[in-house]
C-alpha cells in the first residue's frame, strides 16, 4: 500500500495535469439558518403565492447546511415547490452565497445545451422535470440527452440540481440502471409527496 501511496503522491507532485476527482462540498449555514434562506429566496423569486413550508423543505435545508459532497435530485408529486427550488432559489443562493453561477434548464432545452462548450464546463448542472424530454437522435442513433449529461455529471463529479416528477421506476423505465446508479450516487434524493399547492 504505501508503494502505491508513494507512486500516487509522485505523480501528483510531477505532472500538474493528473486529475483528482473530489466532489464539491460546501454548506450555507447551520439548519436553521439555511431554513431562513430558502424561505426568503422563495418568497423573492415566486411573489405569485404565499409560501406554505413543506415538510420536504426541512431535508432541502438539511443539505443545504451539509451536501457531503453530493447534489440534490428533487421527485415526486406535482406543485410542490422543485422547480421554484431547482430552477430560482438555488442558483439565487450559489450566486448571493458563493459567487457561483447556475444556469437552470428545462429538460427541454437540453439537446441545444449539450451542444455548447460553455453549458458543459459549468460548475453545475441545474434541470427541470427530467424524464419529460422525448428520445433524440443524432445521424439515426436515438438516445435520451439526459444520460449524456449524467455520464459528463459523473465523470466530474458536477454538483447536481435536478427535479422530477418520475418514481424511481419510472426513471428505470425511461433511462438505465446506469443512469439510475449515476444519479444516486452523485445526489441526495428529496422525495414530495402530497397535493399540489397550485390553485
Amino acid at each position: 500500500m504505501q508503494r502505491l501511496v508513494d507512486t500516487y503522491d509522485n505523480m501528483r507532485q510531477h505532472n500538474q495535469t493528473f486529475k483528482i476527482r473530489e466532489a464539491t462540498k460546501f454548506s450555507f449555514g447551520t439548519i436553521e439558518q439555511c431554513r431562513t434562506l430558502l424561505h426568503d429566496a422563495l418568497k423573492l423569486v415566486d411573489t405569485t403565492a404565499e409560501i406554505v413550508w413543506l415538510p420536504e423543505y426541512d431535508q432541502v435545508a438539511d443539505w443545504m447546511s451539509n451536501n457531503r459532497g453530493k447534489g440534490l435530485l428533487l421527485s415526486g408529486d406535482c406543485g410542490r415547490g422543485k422547480s421554484n427550488i431547482v430552477m430560482f432559489a438555488l442558483p439565487l443562493l450559489f450566486l448571493h452565497h458563493f459567487r457561483k453561477v447556475t444556469e437552470p434548464v428545462h429538460i427541454q432545452q437540453l439537446p441545444d445545451k449539450l451542444k455548447q462548450s460553455t453549458f458543459m464546463r459549468r460548475w453545475s448542472y441545474a434541470v427541470d422535470e427530467v424524464g419529460a424530454e422525448p428520445e433524440t437522435s443524432d445521424y439515426g442513433v436515438k438516445y435520451y440527452p439526459f444520460m449524456n449529461l449524467i455520464n459528463e455529471a459523473e465523470i466530474n463529479l458536477k454538483v447536481c440540481l435536478f427535479s422530477t416528477n418520475l418514481s424511481s421506476m419510472q426513471m428505470l423505465e425511461k433511462y438505465d440502471n446506469r443512469t439510475l446508479d449515476r444519479l444516486i450516487r452523485l445526489c441526495r434524493v428529496v422525495k414530495f409527496e402530497g397535493e399540489s399547492l397550485r390553485k
